[in-house]
């Protein structure tokens, strides 16, 4: 025969909305957003790309940038998963060290030289100096298609 002890079962059943409770707010916050970015703003930079990390949840771009005072500074611009990336016609070879862009982003809002440039921002990108263009917009999705047809 089992023996259930009702003492236990009651700590049990207030335990476990707690731990409920806490998973849940550990899943809420683990995505940030782009709160630190100035998204109603677009600033242009160029500089010479010192690294591009391919990598989940955000690919990075690591270029030194000439201030105007001729200084480099090294700016960090966060961008989309690789996922999103490859959609958009992007590999991890697309941008390597040594070459030369301008990248159209969206700035942070406390100044230092973080930067965000990816999908749900139109008009950032990323343009080489022959002239090349990397956006982030879907390039798997078939706009040929009319949704609003039933």
């Amino acid at each position: 025969m089992i023996s259930i002890n009702t003492r236990s079962m009651k700590k049990l059943a207030r335990l476990v909305p707690l731990l409920v409770l806490l998973f849940a707010a550990d899943v809420l916050l683990a995505h940030h957003g782009n709160t630190a970015y100035d998204e109603t703003a677009r600033v242009r930079i160029k500089g010479t790309v010192t690294e591009f990390i391919w990598t989940n949840p955000h690919s990075q771009i690591y270029l030194d940038v000439k201030d105007s005072s001729g200084k480099v500074v090294n700016w960090g611009v966060e961008t989309n998963s690789p996922g999103i990336l490859t959609r958009a016609g992007w590999t991890r070879r697309s941008i390597k060290a040594g070459d030369e862009v301008t990248i159209i982003l969206c700035p942070a809002k406390n100044g230092q030289p973080v930067a965000y440039a990816g999908s749900g921002d139109p008009g950032t990108k990323v343009i080489f100096a022959d002239g090349r263009e990397l956006d982030f917009a879907d390039k798997t999705v078939d706009k040929t298609v009319d949704k609003t047809v039933p």
